[in-house]
């Protein structure tokens, strides 16, 4: 194992599920849009699938693009009917400024490491948990399907391809920091372009052109001026209200030339209650009646749906009990990020919940790092909600 400090939890240091989490550290698992370094989920699946295997599960490794495998493992105890989902992803995103990446490091009760945070300690709870449920398969009142998906750091094509398997389910648990709280709701986002566009012309005759930019100003004044304030009065109890951004802005081609086209790419994070196609139709027809003579044109980038599972779902009522049992928070939270609990709800109908050890201000940094007891803990709860978790 990497360094540890002895006073900071050598004997959680050495429970299952960190030494799991130990051996992912190690493997690079950068999802590739991030660079030419990154060598994908390929070492991760490998070492999930060696391990569901020797554990006797049942184990599909479901190709999804070239080189890059979710790993699907399922152990079947005659309860269809009651069948729960652990998910989590097997991918980080690139390394960065991380001094020691890939060198597992133990300080304070922290485990430091890329993907330690988000969502390798998820992982490595939910791999524990499935072998300890495969030694006794008789504790359990539920079939359980595990998944460790590839590229949700990016285009969610792994849990996309799962759905397509369209495996009868009934709940399911997605990992990713939450610092042991059980989020029922998250945040969605819808992500656009604007584009402006005008008469390119010398910009020694300006007026012989139309400036496609100062038409961009009269967008961005309406975003800030009228759409964002009107945020405040929409919202969600756990989740809070939505918000938008307008992230980056493109226009011109050189600065003696009237720029004849702009663009901006906003970013709007929508709330439970909300549908990311409903908010871009609503964005589009509010600034074409607030701009009625801008050559404007909007287009989608990303629609992702907000998490909205019901509280009194069997996953969610199951969660709070174990959560209570163990002296966990067994109050139910909200988040302004997403996972890909929101799909399996959205476009497949299961009720998900999020959960896992860490936290997201910790995801991505340059100092990533997980509670090593967190870590223990979070391994516990998924163990105790395979085992109890049954449809009513």
């Amino acid at each position: 194992m990497g360094l540890l400090d002895r006073e900071g939890g050598a004997q959680e240091a050495e429970h299952p599920a960190v030494r799991i989490l130990d051996d992912l550290v190690r493997i690079q698992s950068v999802n590739p849009h991030y660079g030419e370094d990154a060598r994908g989920e390929g070492g991760v699946a490998d070492y999930v699938e060696a391990r569901m295997r020797r554990a006797g599960l049942r184990v599909t490794r479901q190709p999804v693009v070239e080189g890059r495998d979710n790993i699907i493992a399922e152990l079947r105890v005659g309860k269809p009917e009651s069948a729960l989902l652990f998910e989590a992803h097997m991918d980080t995103v690139s390394i960065g400024s991380m001094e020691n990446a890939l060198v597992p490091t133990y300080r304070d009760g922290r485990l430091y490491g890329r993907g330690a945070c988000d969502t390798k300690g998820a992982l490595a709870g939910m791999i524990h948990m499935m072998e300890r449920c495969a030694s006794h398969p008789e504790l359990l009142n539920a079939d359980l399907v595990f998944c460790a998906s590839v590229d949700e750091e990016y285009a969610f094509q792994g849990l996309t391809a799962f759905m397509s398997l369209q495996i009868p389910l009934t709940g399911a648990v997605v990992g990713e920091p939450t610092e042991l709280g059980i989020v029922a709701e998250h945040k969605g986002c819808a992500r656009f372009s604007v584009r402006t566009r005008g008469l390119a012309a010398h910009s020694s005759v300006p007026y012989k052109g139309d400036n496609a930019i100062y038409s961009m100003m009269d967008v961005v004044r309406y975003v800030k001026d009228t759409v964002e304030p009107g945020l405040a009065r929409i919202g969600s109890e756990l989740c809070g209200s939505p918000t938008i951004v307008v992230s980056t802005i493109n226009g011109g081609s050189q600065i003696n030339i009237v720029p004849e086209a702009c663009e901006i790419r906003i970013d709007r994070r929508i709330v439970p209650g909300e549908t990311p196609e409903q908010v871009l139709a609503g964005f589009e027809r509010q600034l074409r009646e607030s701009l009625p003579d801008a050559n404007l044109s909007v287009e989608p980038l990303l629609l992702d749906p907000a998490l909205n599972t019901p509280h009194d779902a069997a996953v969610v009522q199951a969660a709070q009990r174990v959560a209570g049992s163990l002296g966990l928070n067994p109050s139910l939270r909200g988040v302004s990020y997403g996972s890909n609990a929101s799909k399996l709800q959205a476009w497949q109908g299961v009720p998900s919940i999020v959960y896992g050890p860490g936290s997201i201000d910790q995801a991505h940094s340059a100092e990533e790092w997980v509670p090593v007891a967190e870590v223990v803990q979070a391994a516990e709860f998924y163990y105790r909600l395979a085992c109890n978790y049954q449809l009513d």
